[in-house]
């Protein structure tokens, strides 16, 4: 099989030395991508910079990316070169981008200098209105300083959404398995159980490997893999959790 798997966390840049990442270690993409490849696939493995990753061997290719950006710009070159059997998108990726940054006092200047153009701020919605335009059209200040200076008591950050990538891998590749992820903290099983399932449909995953942050600790990983008929199977540790969706991948890809 021809395996595509990201793995790790995406990072967004707020200036030359700053950046915006999560925790996300890439360990449990590492052991999804070895087993793989100890059954003989070839594995696309697309990361970032400070994750770890499979060591390097004839089967494996590998690509770093840093920002969301460049993993849907990756993604969707890999795409026009290869078709791929089970996409495996473990890969933390970051909801928001940086879309500007200011200092508290240019950001009061520019805000003050908006809404005294404004002759008509009779109530409060006509003030609700003008602040989102306001604050839209602050957000779109172009970011100059390659590194921003560290005198201000305060710095306004702006974030953007990102695309959802998750959301284009169906379309781009309608015969892979897919496999998705999701992680949340702190909730029931049934809760964990439900919203795998419903990031499952929405997507259009075979697969949906669901797990709680507080069920993470050194070799322990509890994980939940969901398919679209709602059943579950239940994995204890990384290791595991990499046999159980390379075995359930592989049977869907021999069924299809």
């Amino acid at each position: 099989m021809n395996i595509l798997i990201t793995a790790g966390g995406t990072s967004e840049k707020i200036d030359n030395v700053r950046s915006i990442t999560n925790h996300s270690t890439g360990r449990l993409g590492k052991q999804i991508g070895e087993t793989f490849l100890a059954q003989g696939h070839q594995v696309t493995y697309v990361t970032t910079p400070q994750a770890v990753r499979p060591t390097a061997e004839t089967n494996l290719k590998l690509i770093v990316i840093e920002t969301t950006k460049e993993l849907e710009v990756t993604l969707l070159k890999e795409f026009k070169h290869q078709t791929f059997d089970a996409i495996i998108h473990s890969m933390a990726v970051s909801d928001f981008t940086t879309e500007t940054t200011l200092s508290e006092d240019i950001f009061i200047e520019k805000l003050a200098a908006k809404l005294t153009k404004e002759n008509h701020l009779s109530d409060v919605t006509q003030l609700t209105e003008a602040l989102y335009q306001s604050l839209d059209e602050i957000g779109k200040t172009a970011q100059q300083a390659k590194k921003i200076p560290s005198g201000t008591d305060r710095l306004l950050l702006f974030l953007k959404k990102n695309p959802k990538i998750i959301a284009m891998l169906r379309e781009q590749q309608p015969q892979a398995v897919l496999v998705g992820f999701k992680l949340l903290v702190g909730v029931s099983t049934e809760e964990l159980i439900r919203v795998g399932h419903s990031i499952l449909v929405k997507n259009q995953c075979d697969f949906v490997l669901a797990n709680d942050l507080e069920d993470i600790h050194d070799d322990q990983h509890k994980g939940i893999l969901i398919n679209a008929n709602g059943d579950t199977h239940s994995a204890q540790t990384k290791s595991e959790i990499a046999q159980l969706i390379v075995k359930s991948v592989e049977e869907k890809w021999r069924n299809q």
